[in-house]
């Protein structure tokens, strides 16, 4: 059975191999998510990237698929998170070779793509606020016969 090793909390666990790894953390009384992400998150489901830990020296780390990257990086439109290469979401993993992980991995903001988030955020809200008063207007014009 694989090892888990958690370098924060000063553990080690055994683990049924195949077992998720954020399952196992909660079961053992040690939660993945940290302040309000401990309520405000998605169970589980690969979505809101607040289950991060971080494989120590990405020694036995699974790769890291796409999907994975968008959530770690931040999916909100205005906000992006720069964090290490060695970072996984824990929901994803599941535990077939020995893992040194550390919880809470250190989380920064992109500050450039922030920015470039934004300003595409509002052209996009520009242009669709348009689109729909066009629409808007079309629809009211045809339903008036003007």
């Amino acid at each position: 059975m694989p090892i888990l090793t958690l370098v924060n909390e000063g553990k080690t666990i055994e683990v049924p191999e195949g077992a998720n790894l954020r399952k196992t953390l909660l079961q053992n009384g040690i939660s993945p998510y940290k302040g309000l992400d401990k309520a405000l998150n998605c169970f589980g489901n690969g979505l809101c990237g607040t289950c991060r830990v971080e494989i120590v020296d990405g020694k036995n780390a699974p790769p890291l698929s796409p999907q994975d990257e968008l959530v770690i990086a931040g999916l909100l439109p205005f906000y992006a998170r720069k964090t290490g290469k060695n970072v996984r979401l824990s929901c994803r993993i599941n535990v077939t070779k020995d893992l040194e992980i550390k919880t809470y991995p250190q989380v920064e903001m992109d500050k450039q793509l922030t920015k470039e988030r934004l300003a595409l955020t509002g052209i996009w809200a520009i242009f669709g606020g348009f689109f729909f008063f066009v629409i808007i207007r079309l629809l009211y014009e045809l339903a008036t016969g003007r």
